[in-house]
């Protein structure tokens, strides 16, 4: 067993910190007012059961991870007559809710992980980390956030709906319904990467990477939301943006409109005359007509 051990006042600059780390032999465990930080709960043998008020029951067995929010009531009882083990990490920091939410691992109930000894090795080095001294909070910082990305690359496909006795408004929210919020998160990260990013070379495989997803099954949550595939998107948000800019720079040559979005320049002009019906060459002539009558009547 590895005592409970409580950190120090964490760095003010650090994101992301250990607030406690320990293991215990199962047993009853109630908090009533939850907790101040992130808990981070490993099953290391046996068999118990989480209870969150007004939320839910579930079965947590040997090889599970549970997290509960900071303030959450909750309260833990054991099921196995087995010296089953239970492993417990607090995480605080103004990043901490955000980190572990983009990982995917604030689940609503207890789930499988594949390679759960390396995981749990894990929580034993950040224990024996904290006799560093002075540098602990950094280093345990980050061995936090590589335990959290080891335990988002461990989850197993079947942590959904595992042990959940939840009353019926939680099961109610369907698997079906978390795929879709997750899915409308992923098309706000690639619409927003698209249009950070429409001056590089970017392809939407390399958006596709960055939000987790197949390049068909980006294609298919932005063909749903916007009519379009994300190609066809960001091929217009890029004509937009060149025309936005031709527009502000009235005396720019085309060759500049393209190089601006990143496109080569007879590609560029194919492209802007099927969105907009001219070519930006006429564009430009027209706008250079519109300045040189705006510079007589000023004049």
């Amino acid at each position: 067993m590895l005592a409970f051990r409580l950190t120090g006042q964490p760095d003010s600059r650090l994101p992301l910190y250990l607030y406690c780390v320990g293991t215990q032999e199962e047993k009853v465990l109630h908090r009533p007012d939850g907790f101040p930080v992130y808990q981070l709960f490993l099953s290391g043998g046996g068999e118990g059961q989480f209870r969150i008020p007004g939320k839910g029951t579930w079965t947590m067995g040997a090889g599970q991870v549970f997290i509960v929010e900071p303030g959450i009531a909750h309260e833990y009882v054991p099921r196995s007559k087995s010296k089953g083990e239970l492993g417990y990490i607090g995480i605080g920091g103004a990043s901490a809710g955000s980190i572990l939410h983009s990982a995917g691992l604030l689940q609503n109930e207890p789930y499988p992980i594949s390679g759960f000894d390396i995981i749990w090795s894990r929580l034993a080095d950040l224990w024996h980390a904290l006799d560093q001294g002075a540098t602990e909070m950094w280093n345990t910082s980050t061995l936090i956030y590589q335990l959290i990305l080891d335990i988002a690359q461990s989850k197993t496909p079947s942590a959904v709906d595992i042990g959940s006795v939840g009353p019926s408004k939680e099961q109610a929210v369907t698997r079906s319904n978390r795929e879709s919020d997750m899915g409308k998160e992923a098309l706000i990260r690639a619409v927003a990467l698209m249009h950070t990013h429409y001056q590089d070379d970017l392809l939407l495989r390399h958006v596709a990477d960055a939000v987790g997803y197949s390049v068909q099954h980006l294609n298919r949550l932005f063909h749903h939301h916007y009519g379009v595939t994300g190609h066809q998107y960001m091929q217009r948000l890029r004509l937009q943006k060149a025309s936005d800019w031709l527009n502000k720079h009235p005396s720019a040559s085309v060759r500049e409109a393209a190089e601006n979005i990143g496109m080569e320049v007879n590609y560029f002009i194919r492209m802007f005359k099927r969105e907009f019906g001219e070519t930006p060459g006429k564009g430009i002539k027209h706008r250079h007509q519109l300045q040189m009558e705006k510079d007589l009547t000023n004049s």
